[in-house]
């Protein structure tokens, strides 16, 4: 096996390291190099190892490390960030690594063009290698972020690949056909659901643009839902909380036996109030919980799978416990959520029979 530079250097480093007083002639015998070379290689591990850790960066581990070190530096910082090869350069050396990374400002140019050249042609490459097969299925979520212009994002759900990530003037349904064009309709895929937050454009999209099934986005629903009865329960438990410190604090600096019977009393109120509450929590928690796992292709407890009918049945009992807590909590926004919620059900399902 032919040896590169860096493994004669190696080899003869791990000689040198195990006994800094052996000769050429002996380290040539056990790395199987000549003598010239025997030398060559110590003048120029004598002439790298300047500082401390600089040892370390002979081995193969410590090699390897350098290597991820400078290619993640050109990566992250050169590429992505577009910093400039003579900062680039000031850092090397910095963190002394000039004496054994070519550290010039030339030279890291060099490198970055390089470094830029391969992820092209392995986008390349990946692009022709992973054609999809005809009627491939996929199964995707759309949503927009916003960063000045609105940004849509469509991304494969089992993988987390992006087909779609472009700024859009508008999120309209107009502008959503537009921008995922360019992959939907050169590419044999089969798209079984699209899962969205409910926005009339994305349901459009997967019904007209996919052609999909359409189903609800369980986490703005489960947020939306929960929301009003949860931060009315919160409230709660702070001001209960609240009062109890104030009256513990009353009870420490009064001697007054009428006003101490009557802080006692007011405790106790607000304890059993605090207990009441704490059960109501534990109910909300609960029934939330319940949602969640019923709202699933298969059932937790037996793992089959699970239809329309079961969903619906199954859902109705933690739906009921929070109908009865919006009566105390959130009032006509908790019922309003509800209702919401029970419209989404159908699409839940609709997700579930897609899987």
């Amino acid at each position: 096996m032919n040896l590169t530079i860096r493994d004669r250097s190696q080899k003869v480093f791990e000689c040198i390291k195990t006994d800094v007083h052996q000769g050429i002639e002996s380290i040539a015998s056990l790395t199987g190099l000549s003598k010239s070379s025997v030398h060559r290689h110590q003048q120029g591990i004598e002439r790298r190892n300047q500082y401390p850790e600089s040892s370390w960066w002979e081995t193969p581990v410590g090699y390897d490390w350098l290597v991820r070190l400078v290619l993640g530096v050109i990566y992250h910082f050169g590429i992505k960030q577009g910093v400039g090869a003579e900062s680039l350069s000031a850092f090397f050396q910095a963190v002394h690594l000039e004496t054994h990374v070519g550290s010039s400002p030339s030279a890291l140019r060099t490198l970055k063009q390089q470094v830029h050249e391969a992820i092209v042609a392995y986008e390349s490459a990946q692009a022709e290698h992973c054609q999809p097969d005809s009627q491939q299925g996929i199964c995707v979520g759309a949503d927009e972020t916003f960063f000045g212009l609105p940004i849509l994002i469509l991304i494969e759900l089992a993988s987390g690949f992006i087909f779609t990530e472009v700024e859009g003037e508008n999120r309209t349904y107009t502008t959503w056909v537009e921008h995922i064009q360019s992959w939907w309709e050169q590419k044999q895929w089969q798209c079984h659901f699209l899962v969205s937050d409910g926005a009339p454009a994305l349901i459009k999209l997967a019904l007209c643009g996919l052609g999909c099934v359409n189903v609800s986005d369980l986490f703005h629903a489960m947020q939306a839902l929960g929301r009003p009865i949860g931060s009315a329960l919160g409230r709660q438990v702070s001001a209960l909380e609240k009062q109890t410190d104030q009256l513990e604090q009353q009870l420490s600096q009064t001697s007054d036996h009428k006003t101490l019977e009557a802080l006692k009393s007011q405790l106790e109120t607000t304890t059993q109030q605090q207990q009441s509450l704490g059960q109501d929590q534990h109910t909300y928690q609960t029934a939330m919980a319940e949602i969640s796992q019923t709202i699933h292709p298969f059932t937790l407890d037996t793992l089959q799978w699970q239809l329309f009918d079961e969903v619906s049945t199954r859902l109705t009992r933690p739906l009921e416990a929070l109908s009865e807590l919006s009566k105390s909590y959130g009032g006509e926004s908790a019922q309003k959520a509800l209702a919401a919620f029970q419209t989404h059900i159908a699409s839940f399902a609709q997700g579930i029979h897609a899987w």
